[in-house]
């Protein structure tokens, strides 16, 4: 019988006091059930006559007993029921109360692997992130010592291209001196051929006039010899500037040559110039050697001793051969 379904069947009732003396009744309730259960006795039978005298009082007051007895019945169900339960419960909540703790336990065990395990993620994700930037900086130190040496390289090769400009454009001025050198040479030689042709009909020219007019001719050719002379000597001039100017050509080689290093055609050509301009220089020495030798042995013929009106004419190609001499 629960707490829920007690209903009490009759209110407990308080009678007042008995004035009549009769036989105590027993007040302790607990001990009801005792006498409720032992026999009855002989004695008790037999009713006596205070009994007789006193029954129907007795009587009510066992009918209130009776009623209480069965309300203490009842309560002490009901608090047995509440005892039960409460032990029940108290079994459950200790049994949850485990359980919790278990649960706790098995919560706690694995929060703390969870723990260890994301300390380790931690660890390996820091290690590997720490390994990527030592890897990251030793290959930015490499670059950026490999982009240092680039740039020097990149400089070097400026400064090749710099100079190999520098040598090709004296290379240019070479090749335009010794086309300049070219014009002049074959001027030269244009010159030359135009001064033999002169002087070969000047010798005509004098070898006709010495059989035809002695006199006259010698003074001509004294002239025309004179003149040629300093011809001969401008273009010796000429030869020994153009020898110079070789020369400082040659120089300028020697020095392109070192500057740029490739240049042993080029010098080669050079000195292949100086020697076909120091053997055409020969040859016009030779040549005008050929034609001072050539005055030289043209003799005017004298039939007669001069007068001495025609000595001074006479004196002047003398003096003129001796200073062509």
């Amino acid at each position: 019988m629960s707490e829920a379904n007690f209903t009490p069947t009759e209110p407990v009732l308080v009678d007042t006091p008995i004035t009549e003396p009769a036989e105590p009744t027993e007040p302790v309730l607990m001990d009801k059930p005792a006498a409720a259960a032992a026999p009855p006795s002989p004695a008790a039978k037999a009713p006596t006559k205070a009994e007789a005298a006193t029954g129907p009082t007795a009587h009510a007051a066992s009918a209130v007993d009776e009623r209480a007895y069965q309300q203490y019945q009842a309560l002490a169900q009901v608090v047995l029921d509440s005892a039960h339960i409460a032990t029940k419960s108290a079994t459950a909540a200790a049994a949850a109360s485990r359980d919790m703790h278990a649960a706790t336990g098995e919560f706690r065990t694995l929060t703390e692997t969870g723990h260890k395990k994301a300390l380790i993620l931690l660890a390996a994700t820091g290690g590997l992130l720490i390994i990527c930037l030592i890897f990251f900086l030793t290959m930015g130190v490499r670059m950026n010592s490999r982009i240092n040496q680039l740039d020097s390289m990149m400089l070097a090769v400026g400064k090749r291209v710099v100079d190999l400009n520098a040598g090709l454009e004296s290379l240019d001025v070479i090749n335009k001196s010794i086309e300049s050198l070219t014009a002049q040479q074959v001027e030269q030689a244009k010159t030359q051929g135009q001064l033999e042709t002169r002087i070969n009909e000047a010798l005509k020219k004098s070898e006709t006039l010495v059989q035809g007019v002695p006199g006259e001719t010698a003074k001509q050719v004294a002239a025309t010899s004179d003149n040629l002379l300093k011809q001969v000597q401008g273009i010796n001039s000429k030869l020994q500037t153009q020898a110079g100017a070789v020369q400082a050509l040659g120089t300028e080689v020697k020095a392109l040559k070192g500057a740029v290093g490739n240049v042993d055609k080029l010098n080669r050509d050079v000195e292949a110039l100086v020697t076909l301009q120091k053997e055409r220089y020969l040859e016009t020495l030779q040549k005008n050697n050929s034609t001072q030798s050539r005055e030289k042995a043209v003799q005017f013929p004298r039939v007669a001793p001069p007068k001495p009106a025609d000595s001074a004419p006479a004196a002047g190609p003398q003096s003129s051969s001796t200073g062509s001499k």
